[in-house]
C-alpha cells in the first residue's frame, strides 16, 4: 500500500488539492486564510511535478542522483555489453581486483564507487599507451573520449564507461544516491573492467597495428607469397635460456 502511495504520490496531491479547492470555493469548510484559493490552485497546478523534486534541504537545495537514469544505464549496459572471456588467466587477473570492490560496497558504496573509478582510469591509461595514445593531462572523460575517436573502444562502450564514470564522480563529490543505485553502479562498472581488461588482455598478444595497407592479389600472389621472415624468439626462466631464429614463409 505505501509503495502504491509513493508511486502515485502527484496523483493523490492533486487530488487532495482539488478537495480542498472545492470545499473553500463552495464554502462548505470554513478556511479564513483568504489566499487560500490562490495557494491551492498553485499546488494543483504543480503537483504532476512533484515526483521531480528528489530532496529538499532546509535552506538549500540538496541534489540527488535519480534511481531512474541509474537504472536507465543498467539497461544500456546489459543490453550491449560483450560476454567477458571464460579464460583462467583473465578471471586470476581481475577476480581479486573485483572481490574487493564488492566487499567494500558492503560497507561504504562511495568508497566503493571511488575505487571502481580509478581501477577504470588505471586500465584505461594501459590501453592508451599500448596504443600509443598521449595521456597527459587527460581528463579521464576526454581519455574515453580519445580511446572511443581511434576505435579503440566501440561507441557503446565508450558511452557505457562515461555513463557510470559520470556517475561515480557526482557521488564522489556529494551528491545523494541510494545504496541500491550505489550498488548497481559498483556491478556495472565491474562488468566494464572486466570487458575492457579483457581488450587490454588482447591487444598485448595481437600487438600494436603500425600501418595498414590493401594490396592487390598480384602483389600478394607474385611478391609477399614468396618473401621469407626471421623470426626470433625468447625461451626465458629455464636452466639454459635460448634464442632461436625460425625462417618462415607466407605458408
Amino acid at each position: 500500500m505505501k509503495k502504491i502511495i509513493i508511486n502515485n504520490i502527484w496523483w493523490v496531491t492533486f487530488l487532495l488539492a482539488i478537495c480542498l479547492l472545492t470545499l473553500h470555493s463552495f464554502k462548505i469548510a470554513s478556511i479564513e486564510v483568504d489566499s487560500t484559493s490562490i495557494i491551492l490552485l498553485i499546488v494543483a497546478l504543480l503537483s504532476p511535478f512533484i515526483t521531480s523534486i528528489k530532496k529538499i534541504k532546509y535552506g538549500e537545495f540538496e541534489a540527488e542522483i535519480d534511481p531512474k537514469e541509474v537504472e536507465k544505464i543498467k539497461t544500456d549496459i546489459e543490453n550491449n555489453s560483450t560476454p567477458k572471456s571464460t579464460e583462467e588467466e583473465f578471471e586470476t587477473e581481475v577476480d581479486e581486483t573485483t572481490k574487493a570492490i564488492r566487499e567494500l560496497a558492503k560497507s561504504d558504496p562511495i568508497i566503493a564507487l571511488a575505487k571502481i573509478r580509478i581501477e577504470l582510469e588505471k586500465v584505461l591509461n594501459r590501453i592508451a599507451r599500448g596504443a600509443e595514445i598521449e595521456v597527459h593531462r587527460l581528463s579521464l572523460g576526454s581519455l574515453v573520449k580519445a580511446l572511443s575517436n581511434h576505435e579503440i573502444l566501440s561507441t557503446q562502450t565508450g558511452k557505457s564507461l562515461s555513463q557510470v564514470i559520470n556517475i561515480c564522480n557526482r557521488a564522489i563529490h556529494g551528491e545523494a544516491i541510494s545504496e541500491e543505485s550505489a550498488e548497481t553502479i559498483v556491478e556495472l562498472g565491474i562488468t566494464l573492467l572486466e570487458e575492457i581488461t579483457w581488450d587490454l588482455e588482447l591487444q598485448l598478444m595481437s600487438g600494436v597495428v603500425k600501418s595498414e595497407v590493401v594490396i592487390t592479389p598480384e602483389e600478394m600472389h607474385g611478391y609477399y607469397e614468396a618473401k621469407k621472415y626471421k623470426l626470433t624468439t625468447i625461451i626465458p626462466l629455464v636452466e639454459n635460456p635460448k634464442r632461436v631464429v625460425r625462417e618462415l614463409s607466407q605458408e
